[in-house]
């Protein structure tokens, strides 16, 4: 058995590399061989997601294409970057090789187009959707009976780093949004040592500009998952701009805040009604900081057992497949 693995992968960014890794666990395990697309070409079981004729080559020789999970269809990041992930669906469709949809959430999309083009997409017979949460799972459902409610695929990865670090920071930010910049100088007064940290390589320029401003420390190298997330849980209390530095937070029970961020609000939802762990302004989360520390949410457990049921479903449907 061999797949195309196709994702957000290779640009520094956090979240996207953990569930990489996850996915390529999940391979070697199971001894299913697989080429993974990245921005350039690098060894024989790679290739550049740029490349029309490499990615034809691959989806030639292999049985399934598979993203590998993330928010890669939708549109309000990119227009251009939502039509490129549609394509490449078109194309194996045309080769008659089926797609998974491993992890994933499906929108928001703002345009018409991009509506129109995601609904033809998900009812397609031969797309399998492995859905991340609510709100994908039913609109999904509707539309393809080949649809599961799944776990995010990081939590895989995450269950293997067994030694949390030491307690270092009071508070850890994981910032995104350049207009909320001067917002964050509240953290520099209420705590003592705070860590800047960004997720991916296009939020460095903000938390540096923060971490001046505050007189906090910065952590710069994106690259490094296994550095980020020591980073990440090295904080008492974590706000975070970005999705997965909130799931990493929730599945070793660190006290966090979900800053503006509707992934996040749609992921949780199937695990917990509270909603003081999302706030849409900097200045809601001051007055949240002590109740949430006192009940911080800890999902180990049911994200392990969640994980572990949506990898075997994904098993025993690629052996199907396979057939």
């Amino acid at each position: 058995m061999k797949v195309l693995l196709l994702g957000y992968y290779g640009y520094g960014n956090f979240g996207d590399e953990l569930m990489r890794l996850a996915l390529e666990d999940f391979f070697q395990k199971f001894e299913i061989q697989y080429v993974t697309a990245l921005p350039k070409r690098q060894s024989n079981d790679t290739i550049s997601r740029f490349n029309l004729f490499q990615i034809m080559g691959a989806l030639y020789e292999c049985d399934m294409l598979i993203y590998g999970g993330g928010g890669l269809l939708q549109d309000v990041t990119s227009l251009r970057s939502f039509l490129y992930y549609a394509s490449v669906i078109e194309l194996a469709n045309m080769m008659r090789k089926p797609v998974v949809l491993f992890g994933n959430s499906l929108g928001p999309t703002k345009r018409w187009i991009s509506r129109f083009i995601l609904r033809q997409l998900v009812k397609k017979p031969d797309v399998y959707l492995f859905v991340r949460d609510v709100v994908s799972f039913r609109y999904a459902k509707r539309l393809n009976g080949n649809t599961i409610l799944s776990a995010d695929p990081s939590v895989r990865i995450l269950r293997k780093f067994e030694v949390v670090p030491e307690k270092r920071y009071d508070l850890v930010i994981v910032p995104r949004n350049s207009e909320r910049i001067h917002e964050y100088t509240i953290f520099g007064r209420k705590f003592n040592k705070v860590l800047v940290c960004p997720s991916q390589d296009t939020d460095i320029h903000v938390a540096k500009t923060i971490a001046t401003n505050i007189g906090a420390d910065l952590f710069e190298e994106t690259h490094d998952v296994a550095e980020s997330l020591k980073k990440i849980l090295s904080g008492e209390f974590i706000i975070s701009e970005r999705f997965h530095p909130a799931v990493v937070a929730s599945y070793f029970g660190v006290p966090f805040v979900s800053l503006e961020n509707s992934k996040a609000q749609r992921f949780f939802r199937k695990y917990t009604k509270r909603r003081d762990f999302f706030a849409r302004e900097v200045w809601e989360v001051e007055e949240r900081i002590e109740r949430i520390k006192r009940e911080p949410l800890y999902l180990r457990d049911v994200m392990d057992k969640e994980a572990d049921e949506s990898f075997k479903q994904l098993y025993r449907l690629m052996l199907r497949l396979k057939k």
